[in-house]
């Protein structure tokens, strides 16, 4: 069971190259059949407020990227909206750095949508929108609030999605199988503190006609990447990456470092090491790399044996 009672604070810390897992959902200790807040007890609530509502959505079995549940979240054509779903994170965050993940499975022909937002009352008073991404009808996407960006995503297919929400720069990133989709102002003025998966689609990209909604939702997961390569560096040396974005070349710049040997590694965002190599250090020292990697967010560390220095690079 994966799932985080957030009414009682049950925090799953999983430790990997410093971020730390704030909650996880994957609908999988529930009954398939049976509605999501009823069977949660708390841990999800409906955009107006209870359990059993038309806007309480369905735990499926009939697709599911981790076995054997999902929660399956529909309308019922444009205009009559139903499942409307709620999940709070642990806090509400107004510093430091986040990743929301999530993936997303839309069936042929229909959409789906989900935001991220602000601090929650029952019935959405005075709610706050940080980032909006919407799944269109003719296999097109979109994201909004504020900025705009455009993808494409497969029906009738797993889509992995990751919202990271940077308080120290205001901004988000949003990447879609792990393509960097844009990178925003996050809109929501009051913090980051919410989920809400509403059962509503368009046909396209303009957002102008509406269409049916039917997608599943699994491997809910909150990160808290504070500190990581984001806003400071254990080990004392100057270090940076020029382009900072890039195409997968680039050159880590060191100065300041003690003279010696050093371990330097690149990851990926999940903690997959990329690369690996000793390297001498003596006083300015220059590293090219060339990575043939997606588009992403990847890490640079430089380890002296005790402590470390980490770097993001985000490839485009």
């Amino acid at each position: 069971m994966k799932k985080v009672l957030l009414s009682a604070c049950a925090f799953a810390p999983a430790f990997l190259f410093g971020q730390t897992s704030l909650l996880t959902e994957n609908f999988d200790s529930y009954t398939a059949g049976n509605t999501v807040v009823a069977e949660a007890g708390g841990v999800w609530d409906t955009w107006s407020g209870g359990a059993g509502t038309a806007e309480d959505a369905m735990v499926s079995s009939a697709q599911s990227s981790s076995p054997s549940n999902s929660m399956n979240v529909v309308n019922g054509g444009p205009g009559a909206y139903e499942n409307d779903m709620i999940i709070e994170m642990p806090a509400v965050y107004t510093s430091g750095v986040y990743e929301f993940k999530c993936k997303i499975y839309v069936t042929q022909g229909n959409g789906g949508y989900f935001n991220l937002g602000g601090a929650w009352t029952s019935g959405g008073a005075g709610y706050q929108y940080g980032a909006d991404i919407f799944f269109n009808t003719d296999g097109s996407g979109a994201i909004d609030a504020p900025g705009t960006g455009a993808f494409n995503y497969t029906q009738d297919s797993w889509t992995d999605v990751s919202i990271i929400v940077n308080f120290g720069t205001g901004m988000k990133t949003v990447l879609v199988d792990g393509n960097i989709i844009i990178n925003a102002t996050w809109g929501a003025a009051g913090g980051f503190g919410v989920a809400d998966f509403f059962g509503v689609a368009y046909t396209d990209g303009t957002l102008a006609t509406e269409g049916t909604s039917d997608f599943y939702v699994d491997d809910i997961e909150l990160l808290d990447w504070t500190g990581v390569g984001l806003d400071e560096n254990s080990l004392s040396v100057a270090m940076n990456v020029v382009p900072n974005p890039s195409n997968g070349e680039f050159a880590i710049n060191l100065n300041d470092a003690t003279a010696g040997d050093y371990q330097l590694t690149i990851t990926d965002i999940a903690g997959n090491l990329l690369k690996k190599e000793v390297i001498a250090v003596n006083g300015v020292t220059s590293v090219s790399v060339n990575l043939d990697v997606p588009a992403g967010i990847y890490f640079v560390n430089l380890n002296d044996g005790n402590k470390t220095a980490t770097q993001k690079v985000m490839i485009k």
